[in-house]
């Protein structure tokens, strides 16, 4: 239990994380956007938007592109239909039982097992392609964050140092933010 103790005490102590960079709260949708874009311009490629609600504008200016995920839950659904089937044809072959008269390998009866596994295998594969994709669980913040991003603020967090940090927070007030916070 000394052990148990110590571990608890260690986590309670532990220091927050520090970041290099620069964050920035903004308001309105269209300034955050303009500056998503500027900063892409300038060459940041580690941009991390924090927002309540999807912005198609902020999606745009990020040049995120189209989303995997649906062709992985298709690859899913191609190989779950292709299991399922090829599981009933083993079965029927490994063990054969002759019903009626009937062929062994006859298809309308494995189409709810080839079914099945396709609905089954489709969406494990859209559950595991979405957390992939979208790298969570994200055990280790990338940046700093704030409360306000769950309301009605976004946040715009730039990695960088130095003189980089300087012209980061210039453009951030330049395009209207409410507030910039350097961290460094």
């Amino acid at each position: 239990m000394r052990w148990l103790e110590r571990l608890i005490e260690k986590l309670l102590a532990s220091s927050p994380p520090t970041y290099k960079g620069v964050l920035g709260v903004f308001y309105y949708v269209d300034d955050a956007a303009a500056t998503v874009r500027d900063l892409r311009q300038a060459g940041h490629t580690g941009l991390s938007v924090y927002s309540p609600v999807p912005h198609h504008e902020i999606e745009v200016a990020l040049d995120q592109g189209l989303s995997q995920v649906g062709w992985i839950t298709f690859t899913g659904g191609v190989l779950g239909l292709t299991g399922g089937f090829a599981l009933c044809i083993y079965s029927v072959l490994s063990y054969p039982l002759v019903v009626g008269g009937k062929e062994l390998v006859s298809l309308p009866p494995f189409v709810v097992i080839g079914y099945e596994s396709m609905i089954l295998l489709a969406g494990l594969s859209n559950l595991l392609g979405m957390l992939a994709l979208g790298r969570l669980p994200q055990l280790k913040a990338r940046g700093p964050y704030d409360a306000r991003f769950t309301e009605d603020r976004i946040g715009i967090w730039v990695p960088c140092a130095g003189e980089e940090a300087a012209r980061v927070r210039e453009t951030m007030r330049g395009h209207g933010a409410e507030e910039v916070k350097v961290h460094a």
